[in-house]
């Protein structure tokens, strides 16, 4: 079987798993169109030939370093061309030659550096591991920002260029890395495959994957105070590297632009999760190392994807939570607690049940506190919410309606414990419908449309890129389940009360943005809603019926001009009105083509 058949067999192992969904849209990853889209949406002659003549304000200075191992020579030569090719020039190439027996690779390397003073070169005695040979290259670089290429890739002839030109935007901006895809070399020429698509700065899903790879690029102070890494994290380096100068940087900023072609190889990752099987337990010691700084009461647990993993935490129960219910009936609060029991171990809470009528204990509550509130009969879930919240005495809020349960066990302890997070202000659980479908994995808040993600996906489909079973964070979530912290929520005024659905979710949501506070989804915690999947699947064209054109205009209203600017954590390059990952389809001038 040949390299690309091969890859073709194991690829869903490493970003997709599975077959995608019968019936659904065809995600980025899958689409046999990319290679059309790369085509017409890379630079254009006219565009690079104006950024070779074009002066910035500021120019940093970029050291792009390459360790070479047993590097084929037609690998070699494409991975330098494409440096040497940037239309940005001011940088240096660092080639790190860790196979000082290959003497034909040698002299290779030695001509590049002949012919051109940006190459520069270390000849390491032996092969140490990818950890210590690129430590060498990090010594002999001078740049102001240090970039790390695989010796077995390429890059687009207008990367640095953008990343120049985004520095000059922002200078406080510490990292930049950009969007991807695979590449096999097939008769002759390569052949674009499986574009990464990546979101912004989002410091929850980095906790799960290295969702940031490639091109990463670091400011050097940041790396100068990094503790030198060994061989131990040989395979994931790179990750171990990016959590240590994510957490330390002003800024962290995705290029949303395909810029960086990862090479099918067989000694590459990118055909086969297990060509480095010692790059788990690397993927696994970085990921603690975060957790040392900044979750101490985290644990590793497997999320069932090669090097994804998820997080299950600890809670000390010192935190008081208040559970606000949403009750039709006191059939539907006994319901709601007889099935909170099941998977509750969660000592320090209070629940508040919302009705039109007056509700009274369950004796399966325990000791625990409860208060009914009551409410009127035509006023919104948001209206009712904010009422419950008025009585509350916990620190945090957790809203829910009396129809739904939890499925996973612990879910105020995950929840909380991700809430507790420095600079989180909502954490939401995957809500399901009551056929086990997804219900909502985050809501977009993009210039077409305001809606839930991946609605009607089977539970266990993990998505595009495998987000699906990471943290990710989001513009918005839905509000089953959502926890808050009740200093954030007074803060900000609660709900908007004119709104129906969901929608006014996304306008909390967007209120705790403008604090400087982050929103996240976890797959660890679950809840299912009594609520039916519509009969046939959501379709792309129209708003979700909980998503209503009333509380879209209301939103735009309140947020005049918002939805213009785009979704942050929805890349650019995806279709703006789609919940399943789709390409969108652009101009030359890079707006959205509508169809």
């Amino acid at each position: 079987m040949g390299l690309f058949s091969e890859f073709k067999e194991r690829c869903y192992a490493f970003v997709h798993v599975d077959v995608h969904p019968e019936s659904f849209p065809i995600d980025a990853w899958s689409d046999p169109a990319y290679q059309t889209w790369f085509e017409n949406n890379r630079a254009s002659a006219a565009e690079l030939d104006g950024q070779r003549g074009a002066r910035l304000a500021y120019e940093p200075f970029f050291s792009l370093i390459v360790p070479l191992y047993k590097t084929p020579l037609d690998y070699l030569h494409v991975m330098v061309g494409s440096v040497l090719a940037q239309t940005y020039g001011n940088f240096e190439l660092v080639l790190v030659n860790a196979s000082p027996e290959n003497e034909e690779l040698a002299a290779e390397v030695e001509k590049y550096r002949m012919h051109d003073d940006r190459v520069k070169t270390v000849l390491l005695p032996d092969n140490l591991g990818i950890t210590e040979n690129t430590n060498y290259g990090i010594a002999e670089a001078s740049g102001d920002f240090l970039c790390f290429l695989d010796h077995d890739d390429y890059l687009e002839p207008d990367l640095l260029y953008e990343y120049a030109k985004a520095l000059n935007n922002d200078p406080d901006i510490d990292v930049l890395y950009c969007d991807e895809d695979l590449v096999s070399f097939e008769k002759g020429r390569f052949v674009h495959l499986h574009p990464l698509f990546k979101p912004s700065y989002s410091p929850e899903l980095l906790l799960c994957k290295n969702y940031i790879i490639h091109l990463m690029t670091i400011r050097r102070h940041i790396v100068d105070k990094m503790p030198t890494p060994n061989a131990q994290y040989d395979g994931a380096q790179d990750y171990n590297m990016v959590l240590y100068a994510t957490s330390h940087a002003k800024k962290v900023h995705c290029v949303q632009k395909i810029l960086y072609h990862w090479r099918i190889s067989k000694n590459s990752t990118a055909a086969n999760p297990d060509a480095k099987p010692y790059s788990r337990r690397a993927y696994r010691l970085s990921a603690q190392n975060q957790l040392d700084r900044k979750w101490p009461r985290a644990r590793i647990v497997s999320s069932g994807i090669v090097n994804i993993h998820n997080l299950w935490f600890a809670a000390e129960h010192s935190v008081k939570i208040s559970i606000i219910v949403d009750c039709v009936s006191q059939a539907a609060l006994d319901h709601f607690v007889e099935m909170f029991n099941q998977t509750n171990s969660y000592r320090n809470f209070e629940i508040i049940a919302v009705s039109t009528a007056h509700l009274h204990a369950t004796k399966l509550l325990a000791s625990q506190s409860f208060f009914s509130v009551l409410s009127d009969a035509n006023s919104s879930v948001f209206s009712r919410f904010n009422k419950g919240a008025e009585h509350a005495s916990g620190e945090y809020l957790l809203f829910v309606d009396g129809g739904c349960f939890f499925l996973t066990p612990e879910p105020l302890e995950q929840l909380l414990s991700l809430c507790e997070g420095e600079g989180v202000g909502a954490v939401a659980p995957k809500s399901l419908f009551c056929d086990g479908s997804t219900m909502c994995y985050g809501i977009a808040v993009t210039s077409k449309r305001i809606m839930p993600l991946y609605r009607g996906y089977p539970d266990d489909f993990p998505g595009y890129q495998c987000n699906l079973r990471a943290f990710q964070n989001f513009s918005a979530v839905a509000y089953r389940g959502m926890l808050t912290p009740k200093k954030q929520f007074s803060q900000v005024g609660g709900f908007n009360e004119l709104f129906e659905g969901e929608i006014g979710t996304a306008d909390y949501c967007k209120r705790l943005a403008r604090t400087g506070c982050r929103v996240v989804q976890t797959p660890t915690v679950k809840i299912q809603s009594s609520e039916r999947s519509e009969e046939s699947r959501y379709e792309n064209d129209s708003n979700a019926p909980d998503f209503t054109e009333a509380d879209t205009a209301l939103f735009d209203r309140l947020w005049p001009g918002e939805r213009a600017k785009g979704d942050p954590y929805v890349n650019r390059n995806l279709d703006q009105s789609s919940c399943y990952m789709q390409i969108a389809k652009f101009s030359r001038t890079g707006s959205v083509k509508q169809s």
